[in-house]
Order: structure tokens, then C-alpha cells, then sequence
């Protein structure tokens, strides 16, 4: 943590020790004398710069002998660098997720009110009756991705079902689950016979592919082509194969594709394209937790491409 050896600090005094753990701080913020600290019994936190950027929770005890003389003190320091990164996260997390929520919320408050108080033509009422279910919908399908979100990353792939499943069959199901309204499109899969299995949770990666399926759809334009190819590739000396798809639709800026897994991050700044921002993510943790990869590219005006790559089963696996 500290980087100091036992050489360096025997012999030392509490103040050249302050002094060694003064160095090892940023100057506007030197820790607290150890005598200080240990009159408190509250302990405190240190923000070391070196030897890497460190946040220490530092707890000092009096030490007795068995007459109960005083001998010294004992300094204890415990890393909490990722605890503070996980808590200033879930308050980001948080204060995004109240935003984003309360969005369509006010929408919804707002033109029922509308429609208590004031009266309308027919026609009217219908207009404002769909916007009310269009902004009702995307708030109950943000809160269903946010609640798998957070149950995929609780859980820590706990409840996944990692076996060796066939790809075409999730191919089918992903590609057959694409039902969107007034879009006749078809996805022009390529899938070459006598594939490999992979070692993934089907139900998982249909998921997965349907997130995907689903951006190539809201991302191109009507009669933009998608398609599907099942490819593969060596990496590391493991076979993999990958499920590409490809849309022809407005892609992506490098700035906006190197955020697009971002938790509530959207391509579309116009916000004309529906959706919860939260579609990738959800791809990008699944793909992780069963030892994939999702990999993306994407040329502004052009379209984008969307991989998920995973460990292909060999002829050496015995189930």
C-alpha cells in the first residue's frame, strides 16, 4: 500500500514517521499527527499520492504491557481505494438514474394534468393519450433494465448457466424476436453449417443479441439493411467465434463510441430515437461475466458493426 519497507521504519519516532507518511501526501493534505489521531479513537482517512494514488483508513491503539505500562502505538492501515470508488459510483449511479427516471415522469404528470383539467377535441385526446403511453413505456422499460442490470451485477454471474449451446439457435430466436411495429425489414443472417458450439448462457446471450438486434433497427433509417454473420477467429490460441451485426444506420462520432456502454449514454443527442441508454451496458456485463467480448466500430453517417465474441467449444472438452 505504502510502498515503505520494515528497514525504513525500524527504529523511527512517531514524528519521523508523520514525517515519511507527510511524504507519501499530497502537501494540502497531511495526515494528522498519530498522537492526534489516537486521543480521537475515531480514526481517520489518508489520500496518498505515492507510491499510487491510495486512499487509507487509518485506525492508531496505545499498546500496555502486562503491568499495564505504556509501550507504544500501533498504526493500522487498511485500503479502502476501491470501497470509495464503488460508493462514488453508486452515487453517480444514482443521481443519473433519479434524472433519467424523472424525465418521463414529469411528461406523463404533466398531460394526464392536462387532460383532468382542460378539454380537448378528440382528435387531441389521442395525441396526448399516446405520448402518456409512449413516455409511460419507456419509463417501465428503463426500470426493467435497470433492475436486470443491477441482478446481473449483484449476482456476479452466480445464477448464469454457462454450458456449450448452439449458436444458430440463438441466431433464430434473437433474429425472430425483432417485432417492431410498421418495420418489415428482414435481418439477412449468415450462418455457415457445421459451427462449433460456444460455452455461453443461452437465455443470456439472447438477450444480448436482441439489444443488439434491436440498436440496428432504432439506429437505421427505414429500408436500411441489417445483417447477421456468425464469423470466427483465433485469439490467444483459443478458437472463438463472434455474431456480427451490421446496420447501415447513423453511427457514431469516436468520441461517441468510445461512451456507448456508458450507463444511460445515448448516440442520438436529438433523443427522437426511443430507447433507456441502458441497452449496452446490459450487453457489455453479459458478455463479461460469461468471458466474452463485445466489440464495436462505427464511422459517423455510415453505420455500425456490434461483435460478441465468444470461447468456441473444442474437440478436447469432455462435459
Amino acid at each position: 500500500m505504502t510502498g515503505l519497507t520494515r528497514e525504513r521504519l525500524d527504529g523511527i519516532n512517531e514524528a519521523q514517521f508523520d514525517d515519511i507518511l507527510a511524504g507519501l501526501c499530497a502537501p494540502q493534505n497531511r495526515p494528522a499527527p498519530i498522537g492526534e489521531v489516537a486521543r480521537s479513537e475515531r480514526g481517520d482517512q489518508i489520500e496518498l499520492v505515492l507510491p499510487k494514488p491510495t486512499t487509507l483508513q487509518r485506525s492508531v491503539k496505545d499498546m500496555y504491557d502486562s503491568h499495564g505500562r505504556y509501550i507504544g502505538r500501533a498504526v493500522y492501515l487498511r485500503d479502502i481505494t476501491r470501497e470509495m470508488e464503488v460508493d462514488r459510483m453508486k452515487s453517480e449511479f444514482l443521481s443519473t438514474a433519479a434524472h433519467e427516471l424523472r424525465t418521463p415522469m414529469v411528461s406523463v404528470h404533466g398531460f394526464s394534468e392536462l387532460l383532468l383539467k382542460r378539454p380537448f377535441s378528440e382528435e387531441k385526446k389521442r395525441d396526448i393519450y399516446e405520448t402518456i403511453h409512449r413516455q409511460s413505456k419507456l419509463l417501465v422499460n428503463m426500470v426493467t433494465e435497470l433492475l436486470d442490470l443491477a441482478r446481473i451485477e449483484s449476482r456476479a454471474g452466480k445464477d448464469f448457466h454457462i454450458r456449450p449451446i448452439d449458436v444458430a439457435q440463438v441466431v433464430d430466436q434473437a433474429v425472430n424476436a425483432q417485432l417492431i411495429q410498421g418495420d418489415n425489414r428482414m435481418v439477412a443472417t449468415h450462418v455457415p453449417a457445421d459451427l462449433p458450439r460456444v460455452f455461453a448462457d443461452e437465455d443470456k446471450l439472447i438477450r444480448a443479441l436482441t439489444n443488439i438486434l434491436s440498436n440496428a433497427y432504432k439506429y437505421s433509417p427505414k429500408g436500411g439493411d441489417i445483417s447477421l454473420d456468425v464469423i470466427s477467429r483465433m485469439e490467444n490460441g483459443q478458437a472463438q467465434l463472434g455474431i456480427r451485426v451490421t446496420d447501415h444506420g447513423i453511427g457514431m462520432t469516436p468520441e461517441q463510441l468510445a461512451r456507448v456502454c456508458e450507463r444511460f449514454y445515448r448516440a442520438d443527442p436529438s433523443c427522437n430515437i426511443p430507447g433507456t441508454g441502458l441497452g449496452m451496458s446490459l450487453v457489455k456485463e453479459i458478455m463479461t461475466l460469461m468471458g466474452g467480448e463485445v466489440a464495436l466500430s462505427s464511422v459517423a453517417g455510415e453505420g455500425t458493426q456490434a461483435t460478441l465474441w465468444l470461447r468456441a467449444v473444442t474437440d478436447g472438452y469432455r462435459a
